[in-house]
């Protein structure tokens, strides 16, 4: 069957139709952010509860991996939380669950609990990420702070975060710190005196992170203190036409760097005693 060609100047509006379709969804939907908040509420419950012996970190489930960082070897693995033994789906989004392990020997969980809730230092400790942080307010084991991410591949990404974190101790010997982005902005413009004031709005936004959690679970031991760092980042999803996104490879490949940079300092931040 002959099908009839497109009507005059149909090829070069598509593609302008086409980008119009993949600006339309800049903010993440009612349904987006509610799986999200779902998948985030299941994986924060597994760490919650009082901890057993040898059964509360993820290294307590995989005796090879923690064979290895035992060694001293950091482990970096993707992570899937289920839901009844069923995947979560998470429409119209990019999620990525990253998980980084390493035992940090000779120090004190009081040590890494500082180290961790110091965020006024995040732009030295973890340079290759922040160029700004702040404590914004701080309430009992509860603080607020201002973090600025930025990462340059083909395109230079620059990131406003306002995060608020809460501290748990569950006993002597167990914590954790439960980290949750309440605001991400986009820079349209990093170089300018003024960077708070250059946000895109949500419908410009490309989208390279809606949302970031973190959880931090601190096991001290006899030799040391054992740190899993969980990050879930949910973005819209990798493609499209956008040449920002399209170029720059941010939701491809920025989650697992992040982990793995992160771990990389906490090393540098505690090293191995000689």
């Amino acid at each position: 069957m002959r099908v009839a060609p497109p009507p005059s100047g149909f090829w070069l509006l598509a593609p302008v139709f086409l980008l119009a379709s993949t600006l339309t969804a800049a903010e993440p939907s009612p349904a987006t952010t509610a799986a999200f908040d779902h998948y985030a509420k299941l994986t924060e419950e597994s760490f919650k509860k009082t901890p057993a012996p040898h059964h509360w970190l993820w290294l307590d489930e995989h005796p090879k991996e923690q064979s290895l960082v035992w060694l001293g070897q950091s482990q970096i693995t993707p992570q899937k939380t289920l839901d009844q033994e069923h995947e979560i789906e998470i429409p119209d989004a990019s999620l990525q669950d990253w998980l980084g392990v390493v035992v940090l020997d000779g120090v004190t969980l009081e040590r890494v609990r500082d180290f961790a809730l110091n965020f006024g230092d995040y732009k030295y400790y973890f340079k290759q990420f922040y160029t700004d942080s702040r404590q914004v307010k701080r309430d009992g084991d509860t603080f607020d702070a201002f973090l600025r991410l930025s990462r340059k591949q083909f395109a230079t990404v620059v990131l406003n975060l306002n995060v608020t974190a809460s501290y748990v101790v569950l006993d002597p010997t167990h914590a954790y710190i439960i980290l949750h982005s309440t605001h991400i902005g986009e820079l349209a413009h990093p170089k300018e005196k003024d960077p708070a004031a250059q946000e895109r709005t949500p419908a410009e936004a490309y989208g390279y992170l809606w949302r970031l959690n973190q959880y931090w679970r601190l096991e001290q031991t006899r030799d040391g203190v054992y740190v899993e760092l969980e990050s879930l980042t949910l973005s819209r999803p990798a493609g499209g036409l956008s040449p920002a996104r399209f170029l720059n490879g941010f939701v491809q490949d920025f989650p697992r760097e992040f982990i793995e940079g992160m771990i990389e300092a906490l090393q540098q931040a505690f090293p191995h005693p000689r």
